[in-house]
């Protein structure tokens, strides 16, 4: 299985701390953010990744290859912001058929992977909260999501 991980965002709501380190690198308890989540996806045995990088890559692919050397990376470079579903579609030639884990490079989420990598459908990790009005919403009927 491979990790897709789009983390070419320049994080506008968070300067001026993102001017000089992208915000995948900015520290949450001790680690940056892109860290945890690396540590996420090697402890449920994900050995490959693409990381979609653009603002800052050069800090982003320093990061991830001196401290997760036995990471397969692949970086794929996204020169126009042109959203997520692009990143996605960018990285479509490091794979074939094999299940995929897309995990979006600002999320920390503690959640037990196991079910979601081992269950026979495509699964999105949705969180309910207070106002939608930024994240969206998924309408869900029998437990699966009908519409986003």
């Amino acid at each position: 299985m491979r990790a897709i991980i789009p983390v070419a965002g320049i994080g506008t709501r968070l300067r001026p701390h993102t001017f000089t380190v992208p915000k995948v690198l900015l520290n949450v308890a001790g680690k940056p953010i892109l860290g945890h989540i690396l540590d996420k996806i090697l402890g449920e045995g994900i050995t490959e990744a693409s990381i979609i990088v653009g603002h800052l890559s050069d800090k982003i692919e320093e990061y991830v290859s001196s401290t997760y050397p036995n990471l397969r990376v692949d970086f794929i470079q996204q020169e126009d912001p042109m959203g997520l579903g692009h990143a996605i579609y960018l990285s479509r030639r490091g794979f074939g058929r094999d299940p995929l884990l897309i995990i979006l490079g600002d999320t920390i989420f503690d959640v037990d992977l196991k079910p979601v990598l081992k269950g026979t459908h495509s699964a999105l990790g949705v969180k309910t909260v207070e106002d939608p009005r930024r994240f969206g919403v998924a309408e869900l009927s029998d437990g699966f999501i009908r519409r986003l």
